[in-house]
C-alpha cells in the first residue's frame, strides 16, 4: 500500500507514542525555548501519554489488557474504565516457561470460550510490517499452569488458535498448518506441501499483506470439526532482490513481489476434516484455470449456523477489482454457490483499515439470520442489511455522505450505530439510525473534529478518542447516549506543552481543482504574518487514492514540523486535498481512475496558482513536498503541464516513479493493467517527464535502499531518466532504510536535511534583474 476488526473484540490502540516524560491532571506549562528540530524528532518534548487499550469484556464498560511491571512481568488485567477498579486476572510473576527457564512476557492472549484456559503468545518478530511470528502457551486458569504449545527449536508458530470448544489448537509453521490435542499435546501436521517459493498454507504471501490486510489466513468451523484455510502457490511468480550494502559483501534480500501486469500467486480455499484429517478444496475458479475474470480471495471466515450447518464465506474478486462475489461453501461437499454481487465501473475496496474503511464489508449479526453489508452502490458507502441467504432486507444509513465505520446493531433498540461523514469529510462523528429503514442520523459525539470510537460489547458505552487540529488526542467514557462517563486520558501534558510553545494553527480554506471543483485545504501562517509582505509558501501533497491530508485532527510530529517551518523560517505552509481523494463519495474519489497522478498533478498545481494569486504569497517561491504517493504527486505536479512555471522547489520521499513497478493489487486496481491501459501508464510517470524540469526548478529525491514497498529502483530510474535528459537534480538515499525511513536518529537527519534544502533553495528571494 501506497501509505502515508472485529470493533466490539478488539479496542483500540491510541495512535500516540508512550509518554517519556512525567505529566498529569495538574501538570503546569512551562515557558518553552525556541522550537527546534531536536524538539521535534530527537526528543520526547511532543510525546503524548497514550491510554492502555484492551479487548472489551461481554458486558458493562470492561476491558481486559496487558500490564508490564518494572521488572519485565505481565500481568493480565481487568478494568472498569467507569469506576477505576482493577483486577489482575493472570499474574506475570507466575509466567516461568519450563523450555526456557524465565519468565515471558504476554504479547496477546486468547480465553477458551469457558474462560478455563488461556493461549498465550510471546518472543515474536517482525514479518515485513508487524510481528506475526512468535511462540505459544496454554495458560491453565484454575492450576496456574503454562506449557508451550509447541517445541521451540521446530520454529516459529503464526496464527495461532483454539477450536470452539477449547480442545484443540491450530497454527501455522513453515507455511504448513499443524494441530496440537490440548488433552495430551501430541501434534500433528495436517498440510505437507507449504514450501517457500511455492505453496503457502494458512496465511499469505507478500501483496496480500500489504495491500488486502490478509495475513491469518485460516479459521475454525464454529462446530470445530473442520479448518477452512487459503492456499497459495506462488510458484510463477517473480523474486524481487534488494542488496544490504552496509556490511563488507551486500547482503541480498529476496521475495516474491508482483509487478502491475505480472503474474500473481493462484489462490484457493481448502478445508480439512479434522476426524479423518482430509483435505478437500472448493472449486473456486481461481486455482491455475482461473483467469482474469476470478483472480483473488481477499477475505473470508464462516457463517452462522444457515439451515443448521454454518458455511464459509468468501469474496472472489477479478483481477481489475470490479467484479466481487460473496460465495458460500458447504464445508461437507466443498460446493460453491453465489449468494451476493458487487460490481462497479471503478473498483470496490474491500481492504480494511485505510481509504477511510474501517472495518470489512460483511458483519454477520448476533440474531444468526442477517448480515450487513457495506457498498458504494448509490454513490455514497451505506449500510444495507441482507438475510443470510443474500435477500436484500433494507438500506440501513442514505445520504450525501459515507459511512466509515460500522459498530453495531442493537435490535432491542431498533438502532444501527456508524461512524460518518455526515458533518462534512474534514470531521468523523459517531451516529445512530432507527434500524427499520432509511431515516435521520443522530449525531452522538459532540466536539468538532475527529471522533475515532469504538463501542462496547453490549452497545451500552463507547470510548472517544477525540482530537481536533490543535489539540492532541484526548480519550474519554462515554454511554451511548454520548454522556461523559470518565476522562481516559486527558494528555494534560501535551497541551501544555503545546500551550506553551503557542505554535501557528492551520486555517482551513477552499480552493477550485483545475476544472473547478471546490476543494478543501488548510494553510498555516507564520507568527508575525503581514499581510503587505510576501512569503514563500511550502505545499505538501500526499492526494492518493480515497486519503485525505485536510482534516480536523491532531497532525502530531509532521505538522508540527511544517508549524516550525512557519515560525522559525517564516514559510506559508498549505495542503490540499485533490479529486481521488477521500471523504466526499464515489465520483469525487474515482475521479482518476486508469490516469492516477494526472488529475491529481492538475489540480494541486491550479491550486499553487490560486494562491500565488493572494498578495502576501511570492509566486516565484513557492515549493512542494509529499512522502510515497505524496513523492509521486511532487515529481509529477513539478513535471507536468505548468508545473515548470509554477514549482521551484520539490521534495519528492520514497515516489512511485512508474506504475509498472509497483505491485499488482494496489496497481491495477486503480489503473487496471499496463497490458489494458498502456496509456494510463505512461501518462501517470513521473520519468515520462523527466526532460521537462527547468533549470530555474530544484529538485530533492529522497529514498531507502531497503524499501520492500515502494522499491529504491523507482528512484534509480527517475535519476536515470533524469541523467539521460541532462537535468540537474540532488539526490540522497538512507542505507538500510525502508519505506519509512526511521531507526536511531534518521528522523532527525532527514527532516534536517529537507528543512537545509527548503530553507536554501526556497526561502531566499529571487534576485530581481
Amino acid at each position: 500500500m501506497i501509505r502515508y476488526c472485529n470493533t466490539t473484540a478488539l479496542l483500540f490502540v491510541l495512535l500516540m507514542a508512550p509518554a517519556l516524560a512525567p505529566g498529569g491532571v495538574h501538570a503546569q506549562a512551562v515557558q518553552a525555548p525556541p522550537l527546534t528540530l531536536e524538539d521535534i524528532y530527537a526528543s520526547a518534548t511532543f510525546f503524548g501519554n497514550s491510554f492502555q487499550g484492551g479487548r472489551w469484556a461481554a458486558e458493562g464498560p470492561v476491558v481486559t489488557y496487558i500490564e508490564t511491571t518494572d521488572r519485565g512481568a505481565t500481568h493480565l488485567m481487568s478494568f472498569n474504565l467507569e469506576t477505576g477498579d482493577r483486577t489482575r486476572l493472570i499474574d506475570g510473576e507466575q509466567l516461568q516457561a519450563s523450555d526456557v527457564g524465565r519468565l515471558i512476557a504476554i504479547e496477546d492472549y486468547t480465553y477458551s470460550e469457558d474462560g478455563s484456559k488461556v493461549l498465550l503468545y510471546t518472543d515474536s518478530e517482525q514479518v515485513w510490517r508487524y510481528n506475526t511470528k512468535g511462540l505459544y502457551y496454554v495458560y491453565d486458569v484454575e492450576a496456574g499452569t503454562l506449557q508451550p504449545l509447541s517445541d521451540r527449536d521446530a520454529g516459529f508458530q503464526m496464527f495461532a488458535k483454539m477450536n470452539p470448544q477449547g480442545t484443540a489448537v491450530a497454527f501455522v509453521r513453515d507455511r504448513n498448518l499443524f494441530h496440537v490435542d490440548l488433552a495430551t499435546m501430541d501434534e500433528l501436521q495436517l498440510t505437507f506441501d507449504g514450501a517457500d517459493g511455492t505453496v503457502i498454507n494458512g496465511t499469505s504471501d507478500w501483496v496480500y499483506e500489504e495491500e488486502f490486510g490478509l495475513r491469518d489466513a485460516w479459521a475454525w468451523s464454529p462446530d470445530g470439526q473442520y479448518i477452512a484455510f487459503l492456499q497459495l502457490d506462488e510458484t510463477n511468480t517473480r523474486d524481487f532482490a534488494m542488496a544490504d550494502l552496509r556490511g563488507q559483501y551486500p547482503d541480498l534480500v529476496r521475495f516474491r513481489y508482483p509487478k502491475a501486469g505480472e503474474q500473481n500467486s493462484e489462490i484457493r480455499l481448502g478445508l480439512i476434516e479434522l476426524t479423518t484429517k482430509s483435505i478437500t478444496f472448493a472449486d473456486t475458479d481461481t486455482w491455475y484455470e482461473g483467469g482474469e475474470d476470478f483472480e483473488y480471495i481477499p477475505q473470508f471466515g464462516w457463517t452462522p449456523p444457515i439451515d443448521g450447518a454454518s458455511k464459509v464465506w468468501l469474496f472472489r474478486l477479478n483481477r481489475d477489482q470490479n467484479d466481487l462475489d460473496v460465495l458460500y461453501v458447504d464445508p461437507a461437499t466443498a460446493s460453491t454457490s453465489i449468494i451476493l454481487e458487487e460490481q462497479e465501473s471503478t473498483w470496490i475496496e474491500v481492504e480494511t483499515g485505510f481509504s477511510d474503511l474501517e472495518v470489512g464489508q460483511i458483519t454477520y449479526l448476533d440474531d444468526q439470520t442477517h448480515f450487513v453489508w457495506i457498498s458504494e452502490r448509490d454513490g455514497f458507502r451505506h449500510l444495507y442489511l441482507y438475510e443470510n441467504d443474500g435477500t436484500l432486507v433494507r438500506q440501513l444509513t442514505q445520504g450525501s455522505w459515507d459511512v466509515t465505520d460500522f459498530h453495531g446493531l442493537d435490535e432491542d433498540l431498533g438502532r444501527v450505530y456508524f461512524t460518518a461523514t455526515t458533518a462534512g469529510p474534514l470531521e468523523r462523528h459517531l451516529y445512530r439510525m432507527p434500524m427499520d429503514g432509511p431515516g435521520e442520523a443522530v449525531q452522538i459525539t459532540r466536539k468538532a473534529g475527529w471522533h475515532s470510537v469504538n463501542l462496547s460489547s453490549d452497545l451500552r458505552y463507547y470510548i472517544d478518542s477525540w482530537s481536533d487540529v490543535t489539540t492532541p488526542t484526548q480519550v474519554t467514557l462515554h454511554t451511548i447516549d454520548g454522556e461523559e462517563a470518565n476522562v481516559l486520558e486527558g494528555n494534560e501534558r501535551l497541551r501544555a506543552t503545546m500551550d506553551a510553545y503557542d505554535l501557528p494553527a492551520p486555517a482551513f480554506m477552499q480552493v477550485e481543482a483545475a476544472d473547478g471543483t471546490a476543494l478543501n485545504a488548510w494553510m498555516i501562517r507564520p507568527d508575525d504574518f503581514d499581510s503587505t509582505q510576501t512569503y514563500p509558501l511550502l505545499m505538501f501533497v500526499y492526494g492518493g487514492p480515497g486519503s485525505q491530508t485536510v482534516q480536523n485532527r491532531w497532525g502530531g510530529q509532521r505538522m508540527i514540523w511544517h508549524q516550525y517551518l512557519a515560525r522559525e523560517h517564516g514559510f506559508l505552509v498549505a495542503s490540499v486535498d485533490n479529486r481521488g481523494t477521500g471523504g466526499r463519495g464515489k465520483a469525487f474519489k474515482s475521479a482518476t481512475y486508469k490516469q492516477l497522478g494526472v488529475l491529481e498533478a492538475e489540480d494541486q498545481i491550479a491550486a499553487a496558482q490560486q494562491l500565488a494569486d493572494l498578495p502576501y504569497v511570492d509566486a516565484e517561491r513557492i515549493g512542494l513536498w509529499g512522502w510515497s504517493y505524496g513523492g509521486f504527486m511532487t515529481l509529477n505536479a513539478l513535471l507536468m503541464g505548468d508545473g515548470p512555471e509554477t514549482f521551484s522547489v520539490g521534495v519528492s520521499v520514497a515516489p512511485v516513479t512508474d506504475w509498472r513497478q509497483y505491485d499488482t493489487i494496489y496497481t491495477e486496481r486503480y489503473m487496471s493493467t499496463p497490458q489494458n491501459n498502456p496509456e494510463g501508464y505512461r501518462r501517470g510517470a513521473p520519468i515520462t517527464y523527466a526532460d521537462r524540469l527547468d533549470e530555474d526548478q530544484d529538485l530533492l529525491i529522497i529514498h531507502g535502499d531497503l524499501d520492500d514497498n515502494v522499491h529504491f529502483q523507482n528512484a534509480v530510474q527517475m535519476a536515470a531518466a533524469l541523467q539521460a535528459a541532462n537535468k540537474q537534480f540532488d539526490f540522497m538515499v538512507y542505507p538500510g532504510r525502508n519505506h519509512g525511513i526511521y531507526g536511531g536518529i534518521t528522523r532527525l537527519h532527514l527532516f534536517t536535511y529537507i528543512t537545509n534544502y527548503l530553507t536554501d533553495h526556497l526561502a531566499v528571494p529571487v534576485a530581481l534583474p
